[in-house]
């Protein structure tokens, strides 16, 4: 969010703070933190509070520099005229309102918003199925190569590709450190997490030394992120959420790179080594 206002104020992004304080008491509410929706709604928020921030500068700017607000321009902290770049004003002189060398002031603290709403959106009809529980889809694959050891049953996942179709991108690295978290996330579901219960349904596997997740060792040689770039209409500079996505096909193409390797369907996760070595063992081409 630092970026986009940085962007819109046209400042430097060390010029711009975000401040992260959680209140329920205080803060909007919303349904939850789901849908990859932060980066298309709190991004379209941002720009339009920036936006209407500039707004406001201009209007207060055009009245000391004696100017029209379209006449005016911002860049690097200044309101300036587009004609006469000398005569200017600094945003920080402007905030709390101006004050002339008289004494005299005009203005006050300047404060803006910015509202991102989702509109047309519906439940799921409860006998269709159909509706439009949501504003922006966004597409995407992984392909993975991998070993699988038939005796021990040890997955080893050589190299993954994670294509999506992510509209715009607005921080590369932001969103490879997205497409990681997720793909080791997936790994994860896949080759290693998993519930043990008793017969009296007791867990039996509570801790990370029995119910493991992934660690350095787990990691693919190889990670090959694609971003496809076919902007949303209505995205922040066209970017669309790439969140659960970078995790959710990674077991599924795990799971088909071992049916391509074995010869076995495996409808269950984890594809742990016991359970691989069961499934091999088993002689089966389909396990449940």
């Amino acid at each position: 969010m630092e970026q986009i206002a940085a962007e819109e104020l046209n400042v430097p992004i060390d010029m711009v703070e975000c401040r992260r304080v959680t209140d329920t008491e205080t803060n909007p509410y919303d349904w939850n933190t789901v849908a990859s929706k932060l980066t298309w709604m709190a991004g379209n928020a941002t720009i339009r509070a920036a936006r209407n921030m500039v707004k406001q500068m201009k209007r207060l700017a055009a009245a000391v520099l004696h100017s029209a607000p379209e006449f005016l321009g911002h860049k690097d902290g200044y309101i300036y005229n587009l004609h006469r770049p000398e005569q200017r004003i600094a945003y920080k002189d402007l905030a709390l309102g101006y004050m002339f060398p008289n004494g005299s002031g005009i203005g006050g603290p300047l404060i803006s918003h910015g509202i991102c709403m989702a509109d047309g959106l519906t439940n799921l009809h409860p006998e269709t199925g159909q509706g439009y529980p949501a504003a922006v889809w966004t597409f995407g694959c992984h392909a993975v190569d991998i070993e699988v050891d038939i005796e021990s049953g040890d997955i080893h996942v050589k190299k993954i590709a994670s294509a999506f179709d992510i509209g715009q991108v607005i921080n590369k690295k932001f969103v490879y450190g997205q497409v990681c978290g997720g793909i080791v996330q997936g790994i994860g579901s896949a080759i290693l997490e998993g519930y043990k219960f008793s017969d009296e349904n007791v867990l039996l596997n509570p801790s990370f030394t029995d119910n493991k997740i992934p660690t350095m060792k787990d990691m693919p040689d190889e990670i090959v992120p694609i971003y496809i770039e076919n902007k949303q209409y209505n995205g922040p500079y066209g970017a669309r959420g790439i969140g659960e996505h970078t995790m959710i096909s990674v077991p599924s193409a795990i799971a088909n790179a071992v049916y391509d390797a074995l010869g076995i369907n495996f409808y269950r996760l984890p594809l742990t080594p016991e359970n691989v070595m069961l499934g091999i063992l088993s002689g089966k081409k389909d396990i449940y």
